[in-house]
């Protein structure tokens, strides 16, 4: 019987070995990859004035010191008829499936900087409608193109309160459009959405052009509270 035991134990571990062996082979096989390297010719960040011509300069590839570019695919949705910033993407994959990218940025229209005037509030209200809680800022930065025919892209709505106030970052701007009319009056004529939220505003109202002090002003209604924001143009 022991003969039969010490038997079966040196079977038992010749095939542990055999398996331990095997194991070891397999995580000893390895393979290099040459990643794709992106270049963008030309500028990363270009301005072009609305309705001009818009003709991308492309991207060069390379991987493993050899010229590549035919593999790079271009997605460009400039679209200079209609104000407002686009991303140009390039992408390549490697003969290993590996994917590069790598991109520039197009803003169409005139670029404004308009600072958050003093005098911009947030109002909240009680259940029976009468004004609650206000909350006032100043002083953010909201970048504006316009096609200087009274049409502007605002980067956000609100007026900086989430993104940069707060500081949750650009997915809880409000970006949007808005149109000053002949009397001065202003409109939202798209966007107005909040992307980090999935949701948008509720109301637009109040929307006006000063000359005198080359502001625009506006409330936007968005859960259930007023943003009253002033931006100098």
């Amino acid at each position: 019987m022991k003969k039969i035991f010490f038997y079966g134990l040196a079977l038992c571990l010749s095939a542990m070995s055999l398996t331990s062996c095997s194991s070891d082979e397999e995580h000893t096989d390895t393979r290099v990859t040459y990643y794709i390297n992106l270049t963008i010719n030309g500028d990363e960040v270009v301005y072009l004035d609305a309705n001009s011509t818009y003709n991308d300069a492309g991207c060069k590839a390379e991987a493993n010191g050899q010229d590549v570019s035919s593999r790079v695919v271009t997605n460009n949705p400039v679209d200079t008829k209609n104000i407002g910033p686009y991303t140009v993407t390039y992408s390549a994959v490697n003969e290993d499936g590996f994917a590069s990218q790598a991109y520039r940025y197009v803003y169409v229209g005139a670029p404004l900087t308009g600072a958050v005037a003093n005098g911009s509030f947030r109002q909240t209200y009680n259940d029976d409608g009468s004004p609650k809680a206000q909350v006032a800022w100043s002083g953010f930065d909201i970048d504006l193109l316009t096609d200087g025919n009274g049409k502007y892209w605002v980067e956000d709505l609100l007026g900086g309160y989430y993104e940069q106030r707060a500081g949750y970052g650009s997915s809880y701007s409000m970006k949007g459009y808005l149109q000053v009319n002949a009397d001065n009056t202003v409109d939202l004529v798209g966007g107005g959405k909040v992307v980090g939220w999935s949701d948008g505003y509720d109301e637009f109202k109040n929307g006006k052009f000063d000359p005198a002090t080359n502001t625009l002003s506006y409330t936007v209604v968005y859960a259930d509270m007023d943003f009253n924001v002033i931006l100098t143009l």
